[in-house]
């Protein structure tokens, strides 16, 4: 991985160097008897409909019920593709294999790939005949590159699937044959840490340097055409404006008492994905998913002892409907203070944070102070600065983060899961 600055990878390999970790090979069981929950990333998916993830259509040659089903039809000829997130991932991989099972009503191309938080690994393509069960097996070396890599998602495609010729994918039995098991002993003291290498930049610009030259950086393209942006901006001053809709799926995850270290990570990115799909205009925020994903292989770079938090201070215009029709609408502003994990999962039972102004994003400038408690501890930070977080015990547990801005504070809980 290419790097335009040394200081985050300088900081994890100091961090790695201090602490000891025997790794051990474990079987990890992605998806297997439809009981492994997951979902196929609506933002990348171009298959023509959504998996069904336990579904049953009799069994198969070397394929029992239930499988994974990804079915459709387009009018013009088009590669179909999507990423299967899993509930098992993320997680670290030395070597090993990807092993599947994939079985198509119609002969075609099928590909195969694995992603981290640098971005997509290589294909791997495979010509699949109709009505037969493929079993592959790929070693995890021609997916992606390195001797220990994270592993987010499995993404997976029929390429050149032709006009009007409807088409079943099964998916099923994925597996990752190496993950890493580690036995871990205690982080550096205090004394011996790196000190995080904050980047200097302004909180308020819609640009970041980049961290990471491979990290995927794709606009996110507004809800609006250009007229219905003009008609909107008449009748507000917000930058974005989001439907009533998206609201409740930004305020389901800011509220929530109880989520899953999955739905946690993924909940700031989610969040903001939903208010950029309402920009009235270009150049206003950096691109959520860039330093989303920058900030995952920031953390990845320390094993996971470092996390660097995703904050946004932004105020965006939810359209509420005036009748059952909503042929009227109203539009009224809301302040939106949410932070994020670059993680679902860390390594250790304490762990450094870091408020790192970089992977903020807040237009006005302003960023609110933070106060992160597990437990009976709690840790107080500002913007550029950094502190422990101790938890208690291994398993699941709760972060309340309290947000103190302009005399006000509210309350936001995140879960990760301590290994």
């Amino acid at each position: 991985m290419k790097s335009r600055i040394l200081g985050p990878l300088a900081l994890g390999g100091a961090l790695l160097s201090s602490t000891a970790f025997a790794g051990t090979c474990k079987n990890l069981i992605l998806y297997e008897n439809g009981s492994s929950k997951g979902f196929m990333e609506e933002s990348t998916r171009t298959f023509p409909e959504a998996p069904e993830w336990s579904t049953n259509w009799g069994d198969f040659e070397n394929m029992k019920s239930p499988y994974i089903r990804l079915s459709g039809m387009r009018n013009s000829s088009s590669d179909w593709t999507g990423a299967l997130n899993f509930e098992a991932l993320p997680a670290i991989v030395q070597g090993g294999a990807l092993k599947l099972k994939v079985r198509s009503t119609q002969a075609g191309k099928f590909g195969v790939w694995l992603a981290g938080p640098g971005g997509n690994g290589k294909i791997s393509f495979h010509n699949i005949e109709a009505g037969k069960t493929h079993i592959l097996d790929i070693p995890v070396t021609t997916l992606m590159e390195g001797a220990s890599v994270e592993v987010d998602k499995v993404g997976i495609g029929l390429f050149n699937v032709p006009e009007n010729q409807y088409t079943t994918l099964f998916i099923d039995d994925v597996t990752l044959t190496c993950t890493q098991e580690k036995n871990i002993v205690e982080p550096a003291s205090e004394e011996e840490q790196v000190p995080y290498p904050f980047v200097e930049t302004n909180p308020a610009s819609a640009t970041r340097t980049g961290l990471f030259e491979d990290i995927y950086d794709r606009p996110v393209k507004s809800r609006y055409s250009a007229s219905e942006k003009s008609s909107i901006s008449k009748r507000t001053s917000a930058q974005f404006v989001i439907p009533e809709d998206s609201q409740v799926r930004i305020l389901n995850f800011k509220e929530a008492s109880n989520l899953t270290p999955r739905e946690s990570w993924r909940g700031w990115y989610n969040s903001l994905f939903l208010v950029e799909k309402g920009k009235l205009a270009e150049g206003v925020i950096p691109n959520s998913k860039r330093l989303f994903e920058e900030a995952g292989t920031l953390a990845a770079t320390s094993d996971y002892t470092v996390l660097p938090l995703l904050v946004a201070n932004i105020t965006y215009g939810v359209a509420y409907c005036g009748d059952s029709a909503c042929s009227s609408q109203e539009i009224e502003d809301y302040p939106l203070q949410l932070v994020g994990l670059p993680t679902s999962f860390v390594m250790s039972s304490k762990v450094r944070i870091a408020y790192d102004p970089y992977f903020s994003i807040t237009p006005s400038g302003k960023l609110p102070d933070l106060e992160l408690c597990t437990g009976a501890k709690c840790l107080e930070l500002g913007p550029k600065s950094e502190g422990t977080l101790e938890f208690e015990s291994a398993g699941i547990q709760k972060i309340l983060i309290k947000i103190h801005s302009e005399n006000k504070t509210v309350e936001q809980a995140l879960f990760v899961e301590v290994k």
